[in-house]
């Protein structure tokens, strides 16, 4: 095995694949890389098990081989080389890399070792921004808990023409939808989202998508990514969401923000109760915490219905509003003991819109 690569593109392919990578597995063959030179391509492979990421890297490929090298080491070494090209040779159980005046002999492993790869398989696109963007928008409400699998991963279906990307943990939703049809149904985990996102970060254009199985499957000019799908039926997360409401009031963003944010100055942590009371034009939101005291806060709004007291978690809150793009949204309330709705004031510039469960203060 022997080849020259340009570092840049190496480096980048390296980077990106480290997120598919498991530190701590009881299989060491997982934290590596696996290196197929064939033709005119160095191609990289990584997994965790859960994600199968390969990439695929112009080179001058002088003798064909594979080896698998330890990811972070591999990475560090071709980050450190300040030489524009690299050169690579496997001498024995080394993987010999040059650069300039620097050279490393690295460990390889056998290559047999490494995992087998799913087959690649897709039959739909999706812009890789709205991929991105959905991300972006839902990825905060996804469960942390273990022992809420199905709410563990963001859900992806079609529903009335329009694709739904959906991230919930029972006490809150996030919904983001494009407006082209989708025909597959998918329920991605979260670190797979992590490694998706490092994927379309600069990405131009449409990705391919496909299931096949347990399966997910995405396709990009320079990568190929299957993910293990969760298994399980993700709830039924339009009927938690009112069809009608009693008082509706669009809110300045950045005002209503600025307040919560402020109030968590003396919150004890990062998730804090906070009482919002609505009141004739007037949001009033007030903190207490017993062992450091209470805050209050004002925000002008246009309101002139009964006066109204609503209890939440002040960390979803900001979290939610942080995830809009437009400045006004509105508040949708049914009543102080029903789930609130904050949704976009222009449907078509930021198809989003998040739900927030009250809590008793």
């Amino acid at each position: 095995m022997r080849f020259s690569v340009d570092r840049e593109e190496f480096l980048d392919a390296l980077t990106k694949a480290k997120s598919a990578t498991e530190k701590k597995s009881a299989l060491p063959v997982l934290n590596n890389f696996l290196l197929q030179a064939q033709k005119d391509r160095l191609i990289v492979k990584a997994t965790d098990l859960e994600n199968f990421l390969t990439f695929s890297v112009r080179a001058e490929v002088y003798e064909e081989g594979v080896v698998a090298v330890n990811a972070d080491k591999l990475t560090s070494v071709i980050k450190a080389i300040p030489s524009a090209t690299l050169q690579a040779q496997l001498l024995e159980d080394k993987l010999s890399i040059t650069g300039g005046r620097s050279k490393f002999n690295l460990t390889a492993l056998e290559a047999e070792d490494f995992p087998e790869f799913p087959e690649v398989k897709v039959s739909s696109q999706i812009p890789a921004v709205d991929f991105l963007k959905a991300i972006d928008k839902t990825e905060y409400a996804i469960s942390k808990e273990d022992t809420r699998y199905a709410l563990q991963g963001m859900y992806i279906h079609e529903h009335k023409g329009k694709t739904h990307f959906v991230g919930s943990d029972g006490h809150r939703l996030a919904l983001y939808f494009t407006p082209s049809p989708f025909s597959l149904e998918l329920l991605i985990p979260r670190k797979s989202l992590k490694v998706i996102e490092g994927l379309l970060k600069d990405y131009i254009g449409e990705i391919s998508i496909g299931k096949d199985g347990s399966f997910a499957h995405l396709q990009g000019e320079d990568f190929q990514l299957s993910i293990r799908l969760l298994e399980g039926e993700y709830p039924d997360y339009l009927s938690v969401i009112p069809e009608s409401f009693n008082i509706e009031v669009l809110i300045n963003k950045s005002e209503f923000l600025s307040a919560l944010k402020r109030l968590s100055a003396i919150a004890e942590s990062s998730a804090f109760p906070v009482k919002i009371s609505l009141q004739d034009n007037l949001a009033v939101f007030e903190i207490t915490e017993p062992e450091y005291g209470e805050g209050r806060d004002e925000v002008d709004i246009e309101y002139s219905q009964e006066p109204i007291e609503l209890g939440f978690n002040g960390k979803y809150l900001i979290e939610a509003l942080e995830s809009f793009d437009t400045e006004k949204v509105w508040l949708k309330i049914v009543d102080p003991d029903s789930a609130i709705v904050l949704d976009s004031e222009d449907k078509e510039s930021d198809p989003y819109m998040c739900l927030v469960m009250p809590m008793r203060i």
